[in-house]
């Protein structure tokens, strides 16, 4: 039975099912963060408890952001980006659009000096001081993410025509990238699960890069601009993953295999498994551990036998489970827990009467 399975879910689920507001309260103030924290792992257990999901009375725990739906803005928002709040959705990040002069001219911001960080700070220090440790969840977006949000599809055309610029934005991301990193690290021995949460169940210490943009670049435009930072940050944190929730990480994974330390792959639902399996065995790298996304799109329409089917296609495609673990992310309102169910089912025996 594999028991190495996640599931995450889109805030518009949460607000259906649990009532929860994904305001900036929520990500600012620690204190009723905590206490909606709780409500989350209840309502889990509520739906999903018989799987091993969810606590029936969860203890507050020091959470930094959350690690029960997946979202990235706050680099973005350091580098000067608007972030706008909503209810029943991710903050949403609105791209800067920079002109080619601020983009030559960017500088990772001072944190020290940052009014937003010290939100951050702030959030940190009461945690501390309440349960003695913390654990972020922050999402550390990826290189290419940032510098998109603060370019656009300009970035895109920098590549080809502007490489300086590039350069600079993705030195930029990078520089706030580690400076972060580094702070994170000093107090939380797990950083990644604002990213995926299934790594506290396999790689726990892994610095996971979010590069869900790849998807839009060759392999090539990847080597030649995108694996130096990767590269930079995989040799701070030499326990290394990159997620890739795009769903063509064959195009790119020989670059990615460029990157040192490299310890965990998520693969985006779609992804051709069987030839990234290959890859990964011809260049004796089969110990990587490799997260398999199942669409939560398709989860909509399937039932346990497509799951089931899909599931197999996948252990067969590596050879075997001894490396794998699976998660669906971005669960929205629209899909029933009945499906979700249906999902759990194929992994874990329903082992405890689900809560009243």
């Amino acid at each position: 039975m594999l028991t190495n399975v996640d599931i995450t879910f889109h805030p518009s689920w949460w607000n259906k099912y649990a009532g929860i507001e994904f305001d900036e309260r929520f990500f600012f103030d620690a204190e009723w963060r905590l206490e909606r924290d709780r409500d989350m792992r209840r309502v889990l257990f509520e739906h999903f408890g018989d799987y091993g999901i969810g606590e029936r009375d969860p203890a507050p725990r020091p959470i930094l952001f959350s690690d029960l739906i997946a979202c990235g803005f706050l680099y973005s928002e350091l580098l000067g980006c608007e972030v706008r709040f909503s209810k029943n959705d991710a903050p949403q990040v609105i791209c800067a659009e920079i002109s080619d002069d601020d983009a030559l001219k960017l500088k990772a911001p001072e944190l020290d000096e940052s009014p937003l960080w010290k939100l951050v700070e702030k959030q940190i220090a009461w945690l501390i001081e309440r349960f003695g440790s913390v654990e972020s969840a922050i999402n550390l977006q990826g290189i290419q993410n940032i510098a998109l949000d603060l370019r656009g599809q300009e970035l895109l055309i920098d590549y080809y025509d502007e490489p300086e610029i590039a350069r600079n934005l993705l030195s930029a991301a990078t520089k706030l990238s580690l400076d972060i990193g580094r702070r994170l690290y000093k107090v939380s021995p797990v950083i990644s699960g604002g990213v995926t949460s299934i790594i506290k169940q396999t790689t726990k210490n892994v610095y996971l890069t979010s590069n869900c943009s790849v998807t839009m670049i060759s392999n090539k435009m990847y080597c030649d601009y995108l694996l130096k930072y990767d590269t930079e940050l995989a040799e701070e944190f030499s326990d290394f993953g990159i997620h890739h929730c795009g769903s063509n990480m064959e195009n790119v994974i020989d670059g990615y295999l460029r990157v040192p330390n490299l310890h965990f792959l998520e693969i985006g639902a779609g992804s051709n498994l069987k030839y990234i399996a290959s890859v990964l065995e011809a260049c004796g790298k089969s110990d990587i551990v490799s997260c398999i996304r199942y669409s939560p799109v398709k989860l909509k329409t399937s039932d346990q036998s497509t799951i089931r089917k899909d599931t197999q296609a996948a252990i067969d495609a590596f050879g075997s489970d001894k490396n794998l673990c699976f998660s669906c992310v971005g669960i929205d309102s629209e899909v029933p827990p009945e499906k979700v169910r249906a999902y759990l089912s194929v992994f874990r025996s329903s082992n405890a009467p689900k809560a009243n």
